[in-house]
């Protein structure tokens, strides 16, 4: 007799034993269904899915994914490869523009996997990127690489990122949990302990798992095409980090731009503070230039990144100057609960109205016309309409989250008009520009 068991969180893996938190989950004898039912392909009972999929919250599943990373000296990191690395932005990109019924990329399909995840607690529905494969079954994921997580309705333009799981402790559960309940855009996870292993990163001073100094991986390959999603578009990128108990002595928290100087006077990280003070009284929220601390993340890769570094400058050159994407908080262990920071959050980052959607092109193929059109900021879904006469009227004929849309009900060599619009709870945008084409 074989059973799968709930354990307090963790999700351990063997070959024929998974713990994920639920008592007598099930028990099964046959060993083609057992192998099965814990994501074994039953021609190969050695290779283990981790999946995690028996979670049933965000909180859950993030758990579960930290409990089964290559830990600190493990040497159970693995960098991905050049086409791997492409294969993983363009599903980033996907991802972002709201789908998650695509085929992965060939380097990348026998390590992730692409799936939609209903968290039970809000109803909604997620579009996951996660590691599941453990060759070996010891309850170690193959490569350590991390996650990444959309909400396709999400209105709040903002990525709470947790770059230490394992070593800096509690801010993977803080930072998906701020992400879950300030319907938020994202949410990337590392893979790995910071210092799973002895090979240094791109920044010598750090080493090679360690994703806020290190460019050969998921965290900031995603990073960067979470950038080039919004282009132009307001956008921002919080780190969620820990600090020791006896670093910088009576700091609670301590946000920072990527820069050592000084904040501007309308910089977003003085919101922030102010928003955290204000929220929680107790603390001592500080800044670059008051003196109290020296963690402004000037070393921060994506940091560097996103405060416009060159590419090929940003494991070694410190940004002068502060975009406002990238926000970095270090915190004590006491203020690592998210649920003190959901009001400084939301409060900073309002939700925007929703924009009009840009460059929406029409193209007909057999039985078909196939929408797209560039991403809204704010938009939670987009009002697809059409109308036979250009300028209208229109008529709603679909609403969606992904940039795109095919219209089936069509009849040959007939035009269509059609227009988008975005919209969340604030309202809906004004349409976008039209675009036309002819059904064949």
């Amino acid at each position: 007799m074989r059973s799968i068991r709930k354990g307090t969180g963790a999700c351990v893996v063997t070959m024929f034993l998974a713990s994920c938190g639920y008592e007598d989950w099930f028990v099964r004898t046959d060993e083609s269904a057992h192998a099965h039912a814990i994501g074994v392909a039953t021609s190969a009972i050695a290779t283990v899915e981790i999946g995690c999929r028996p979670a049933e919250t965000l909180r859950e599943l993030a758990t579960c994914i930290r409990d089964t990373m290559p830990r600190s000296g493990s040497e159970g990191y693995i960098a991905p490869s050049a086409t791997a690395l492409a294969d993983l932005r363009t599903a980033v990109s996907r991802m972002l523009n709201g789908h998650c019924d695509f085929a992965l990329g060939a380097s990348i399909a026998p390590v992730m996997d692409l799936r939609t995840f209903r968290d039970v607690e809000n109803g909604k529905t997620y579009c996951v990127l996660l590691e599941d494969t453990d060759a070996n079954g010891d309850g170690v994921v193959d490569r350590g690489w991390g996650t990444f997580i959309v909400d396709p309705t999400a209105s709040r333009e903002v990525s709470h990122q947790a770059p230490h799981p394992l070593a800096d402790l509690d801010t993977d559960i803080e930072a998906i949990e701020i992400f879950k309940r300030t319907d938020s855009r994202s949410f990337l996870l590392c893979g790995a302990h910071r210092n799973a292993n002895a090979t240094r990163a791109c920044d010598a001073d750090y080493q090679k798992a360690d994703c806020a100094h290190d460019t050969a991986g998921l965290f900031y390959a995603a990073s960067r095409e979470i950038s080039a999603f919004y282009g132009s578009r307001s956008h921002h990128q919080v780190q969620w980090h820990g600090m020791g108990t006896d670093t910088c002595p009576g700091v609670t928290a301590y946000i920072s731009p990527g820069l050592a100087s000084a904040p501007a006077a309308n910089a977003l990280v003085r919101t922030l503070e102010a928003q955290a003070k204000a929220t929680n009284p107790t603390w001592n929220v500080t800044l670059p230039g008051s003196g109290t601390c020296g963690l402004n993340a000037t070393d921060n890769v994506e940091g560097r990144f996103l405060n416009g570094v060159v590419i090929n400058q940003v494991c070694s050159t410190a940004a002068t100057a502060a975009s406002g994407a990238f926000i970095h908080v270090e915190q004590k262990r006491e203020a690592r609960d998210p649920l003190l920071w959901l009001t400084p959050v939301t409060r900073t980052f309002p939700i925007p109205d929703a924009t009009p959607p840009t460059s929406l092109a029409a193209a007909a193929t057999l039985g078909r016309i196939t929408l797209s059109w560039v991403a809204s900021n704010g938009a939670s879904r987009y009002e697809v309409r059409r109308s036979l006469v250009n300028g209208g009227p229109y008529n709603v004929l679909a609403n969606v989250s992904a940039t795109s849309w095919v219209d089936t009900n069509v009849v040959s060599r007939t035009q269509y008009f059609y227009v988008v619009a975005a919209a969340n709870s604030r309202g809906t945008s004004a349409p976008s520009s039209p675009a036309s084409a002819r059904a064949l």
